[in-house]
């Protein structure tokens, strides 16, 4: 019986590697099985039975280390449970469920610039007290270390889900986009063309939505902030415990929380690449089979090449590094060499083949590069000086970068003088060729983007240099929690109230904001937005466009679908003008900035063939009045949604 218990307790203990396992192979299988065929109900059974099959040729491979010391100890400590001891539990899943019905009382499907417009101040009140009892929890001997873990995760979940409720409708751009293309193929079973990104993801979600039977708007809201929140303290408690260190390896997965997590908050194809590069590096770092690693790289790579081809690469260069002594010198220097190349150049050249192969695309600006640079030293702006609570959040976020500098060399030293070298080799690799591809990759100008989205694909190779340097930021983290823990009682209560404000600050600062410091300026989706896309589609006798705004085409797209394209000479054309760097968009920007003219409109008519036009103008812009005004005089008829939102109809 007791036998049988252990297994029991040894299986329980692998369930989150088991779910990613589970997870990666639906996302491999389901990104080839899609590309080369389709993702229907067949496609559904293949993808299933292949992982299964999977499990059971690899499983002796993958979790042969489930009875290590670690693993016996939490046996042990899960058959000597004291329910008596885990009342500080039961308080903090009381203040749990206290915050959680709050945020669902401050739901909103209005115009949003950041959810704290919407949040009442208890909400942060509630969670600094909820994040003190889980540090006492933590230092809790009695509690179980899987009991810790999973508060943990709670509480992350808790951090990652204030978009997801508070936004009703829904939170971003991209997901509204993901969204409605994994709803033509779930109708359909494919969209053509067939890009080689973001398959991975809609597989996952696609398959998940099949089995399970929840919507594909469920699962595209929920999939990334509840992986994150699963997956990421564990990540942090196996780096943290190659140290043995306790209480702190449980400290700095909650502290972890201080970077800020806005990739973590919304659910996209490059924000899931992100949560499995990381544990592409975790579990490379601290597994022994190199198996575990190449998996999770070869999952990445299916749902964002972008991230995939780093991940694969630093696979390769910590299989390399680690095998220096079995490899002739002169070999090993070649290969090292020739995989620094690969890495440092095929980023690049990949953006440049999606940019169009144009020669013209490549333009070199220093400022590009040297904008990253000047934002480590951005100043605390003077706005809002009688209000002390901002200032401390502010100087904080707006001295980020150097914070994280700070942090990664200080651990990077201790790393050194610890000689813990084979481990963070490939880190450094990986990071001095992810540099160079960042300084060549900021010249690669794409011409079908605006151009404040012209430096976003350079911009994401910083982000793939922050996370291949998060063990050194976690080891760093940890020691400093086991120095502070080694000072007197009014040290240590000093520093706890500092590390409980910057998780706070760190989630104010991970969502959109509104303040007097500082103004997100893009608005959520909004019910009137929704209310405006059903009225002119019902009032349309034939086929017709509209010029709006970003976040009411998306709501075209939430509502109508991608069944509404036109062939012109420039190639198809939805609707509403998506992309944003489109001709479509270009002519609504024509209409709200220069004026709501009928000639620019009838240009857009003559580029789609259609005879009806409407111009969507949100009460929100900042120049809505007069374009207003303008636009009575000149469009044929108009409307209004609840007064916020204007429909102006143009014909002939």
């Amino acid at each position: 019986m007791l036998e049988i218990r252990e297994k029991l307790n040894k299986i329980s203990l692998n369930l989150p590697e088991y779910l990613l396992f589970f997870l990666s192979f639906v996302i491999i299988y389901g990104a080839i099985i899609y590309y080369f065929y389709a993702l229907n109900w067949l496609a559904v059974i293949i993808i299933i039975l292949l992982t299964i099959s999977s499990f059971f040729v690899l499983r002796k491979y993958l979790f042969k280390d489930s009875g290590d010391s670690e693993n016996k100890a939490n046996i042990r400590e899960k058959n000597n449970i004291n329910f008596l001891s885990y009342w500080p539990c039961l308080i903090y899943f009381f203040l749990y469920t206290i915050i959680f019905y709050l945020l669902f009382l401050d739901r909103s499907d209005r115009a949003l610039i950041s959810p704290w417009q919407v949040v009442s101040s208890s909400f942060f009140i509630l969670y600094v007290l909820s994040s003190l009892i889980l540090i006492f929890i933590i230092f809790k001997n009695k509690i179980s270390s899987t009991s810790k873990l999973i508060i943990l995760s709670a509480h992350y979940f808790l951090s990652f889900l204030v978009a997801a409720i508070i936004y009703k409708i829904g939170y971003g751009f991209d997901p509204f986009i993901h969204q409605a293309t994994m709803e033509l193929i779930d109708k359909k079973g494919l969209v053509t063309p067939k890009p080689f990104y973001y398959l991975g993801e809609y597989s996952l979600i696609i398959v998940l939505h099949k089995l399970s039977g929840l919507s594909i708007y469920l699962l595209n809201k929920f999939l990334v902030p509840t992986l994150a929140a699963i997956f990421l303290p564990l990540a942090s408690y196996r780096l943290a415990s190659q140290n043995n260190s306790n209480p702190s390896r449980f400290l700095a997965p909650l502290f972890l929380l201080a970077l800020t997590f806005s990739p973590f908050i919304v659910t996209t194809p490059q924000n899931l690449s992100y949560l499995f590069l990381i544990l592409v590096v975790v579990f490379g770092l601290t597994k022994a089979s190199p198996l575990w690693a190449l998996i999770l790289a070869l999952a990445t790579l299916a749902i964002h090449p972008l991230t995939g081809i780093p991940a694969l690469a630093w696979w390769l260069s910590f299989n390399l590094i680690n095998k220096v002594d079995k490899i002739k010198k002169n070999t090993y220097r070649f290969l090292k060499y020739l995989l620094f190349t690969a890495s440092a150049l095929t980023l690049p050249l990949a953006l440049f083949v999606g940019g169009g192969s144009n020669l013209k695309a490549l333009q070199w600006n220093l400022s590009f590069i040297i904008e990253p640079l000047k934002n480590l030293f951005s100043p605390l702006t003077s706005a809002g000086r009688e209000n002390w609570l901002l200032n401390f959040v502010y100087f904080f976020y707006y001295n980020y970068a150097l914070w994280l500098i700070l942090i990664i060399s200080a651990s990077l030293i201790w790393f050194y003088q610890k000689k813990q070298k084979p481990k963070f080799k490939s880190l450094i690799f990986i990071n001095f060729a992810l540099l160079i591809a960042f300084i060549i990759s900021s010249q690669i100008v794409f011409t079908d983007l605006i151009n404040y989205e012209q430096t976003n694909f350079a911009d994401r190779l910083l982000i793939l240099i922050l996370i291949f340097c998060l063990p050194f930021i976690n080891a760093g983290l940890q020691n400093f929690i086991d120095l502070i823990l080694s000072q007197d009682k009014l040290i240590r209560i000093i520093w706890l109230v500092f590390g409980l404000a910057l998780i706070t600050v760190s989630l104010y600062v991970s969502y959109p904001r509104f303040d007097k410091h500082f103004n997100s300026r893009g608005y959520s989706t909004s019910q009137n937005d929704l209310t405006a896309v059903r009225l002119i589609n019902q009032e349309a006798k034939g086929p017709y466009l509209a010029l709006a705004n970003q976040q009411v085409s998306v709501a075209a797209l939430k509502e109508l679908g991608f069944d509404h394209y036109y062939n012109t000479a420039t190639g198809p054309i939805f609707f509403y003008p998506i992309p944003t760097g489109g001709q479509l968009y270009k002519y609504y920007l024509d209409m709200v900035y220069k004026n709501p003219s009928r000639k620019t409109m009838a240009q857009a008519r003559a580029l789609t063939g259609v005879k009806e036009s409407y111009l969507i103008v949100n009460k929100y812009w900042f120049e809505s009045a007069k374009v207003i005004n303008e636009a009575k005089l000149r469009a044929n008829s108009w409307q209004t949604v609840n007064n916020e939102v204007y429909i102006f109809k143009y014909l002939p």
